[in-house]
Order: C-alpha cells, then structure tokens, then sequence
C-alpha cells in the first residue's frame, strides 16, 4: 500500500474474499475504544447492524447464528458470552439472557465472560458521546446493560484469547497441526482432543 500523493494499492495474490471491501480508519494514536467506535460511524453507510471484535483473541463462533439472535432480541448490543479462563470482564446474565451487570475483569463466578466479538445495533452511538479517554467496556457498555439494551449470545465452543507468549505458541502450534478450532471456514479441520480449559492447564505445567 502506497500513501501520499498519489495512492495506490498492489495485491500480491489473490484470494476467496476478493469481493470484500476493506476500510482502514483513522481513529486517533491514542483514542480509547469507545472513541474508536464512535469515529467509525460515518463507514458504515445504511448498515443498521454491523459486528465489532477486538482482534485479540479466536473462536469458532457462529457469527451468521449471532446476527439472528441480535436481530430477534432487538437490542442495542448483543456480546457473545464464553466461558473464562478467569480474568476478563465478567457478565451477570439473566432469565432470558438479558445481561443484567457488567464487570470488568473480575474473578468469574458466574463461568460466563464477555469473548470479544458483539454484534452491535447503531443505537450503541447514543452511548458514545464520550470523550476519547473513556474504554467501551466502561461507562458505554455499563450504561447499555443498566437500561437492559445489553444481551448475550452463549458461545459453548472454542474460545481463546491470545494475551500472553503461551497462548500465542498453543495457537500457533494448533494452527500448524491443522487443528484450529476456530478455522471453521474448512469443515476438514481436525478438532484437538482436548478443551480450551484443558490446554491452559496443560500450559502452566
């Protein structure tokens, strides 16, 4: 990718996904992510529903499965529960799985977290009137939850974050094995013998 002047942008190859459209915004070196989200409005054109994801973690999430539930519930933000390693934000989910609290990064007792992937109505930029300081997870999601606007899709699947060197050599190594939970684009992958839990464990010995 060219900038400058006169842009330009050269694709060494070419793969299944060449129909998409990519756009790279510039948020700020050091916004927030509630401030982030909010300076994306204007790319997203008439799309009343679109999905947000930190990109710091995989999961053989259905996300075809996540819209439907999103657009069932008609709420302002639907965020896919998984179950913890036990230190990220947890969720308090209630009948009907309305969240009902949301904590961040607490020791988990409920066993639900908040994964990371949301699928998001444009209501949540009535949340976002924030300044560039302010964590999504903190005041925006909190005050969704408090006006019951905030639902959970349960994932019961694979799910990983990849926050330290030892996750990123267990998924790495899955990857290189072809046993990538989260690849769920090739139906042949093979899946590990053992649970996410189970490798984490399998880790700190």
């Amino acid at each position: 990718m060219s900038l400058g002047r006169r842009p330009q942008i050269q694709f060494h190859d070419h793969q299944a996904e060449e129909d998409w459209k990519v756009t790279l915004a510039e948020t700020g070196e050091d916004t927030l992510t509630a401030g982030r989200i909010r300076r994306i409005q204007k790319y997203l054109g008439d799309d009343e529903n679109f999905f947000l994801t930190y990109g710091d973690g995989v999961g053989s999430v259905d996300v075809n499965a996540a819209l439907k539930f999103h657009t069932q519930h008609r709420k302002a933000l639907t965020l896919t529960a998984v179950h913890p390693p036990g230190r990220f934000g947890e969720i308090s989910l209630a009948a009907g799985d309305v969240v009902r609290a949301f904590n961040e990064k607490p020791q988990a007792e409920s066993g639900w977290i908040n994964g990371g992937f949301f699928v998001a109505s444009r209501r949540i930029f009535d949340y976002l009137d924030v300044g560039d300081d302010v964590m999504f997870e903190q005041e925006p999601i909190r005050r969704i939850a408090a006006e019951r606007q905030l639902i959970a899709y349960r994932h019961e699947g694979f799910w990983q974050p990849m926050d330290t060197f030892q996750e990123l050599t267990l998924l790495n190594r899955l990857w290189s094995e072809g046993k990538a939970p989260w690849k769920v684009w090739d139906q042949e992958v093979q899946r590990p013998k053992s649970s996410p839990r189970q490798s984490r464990k399998e880790k700190r010995i």
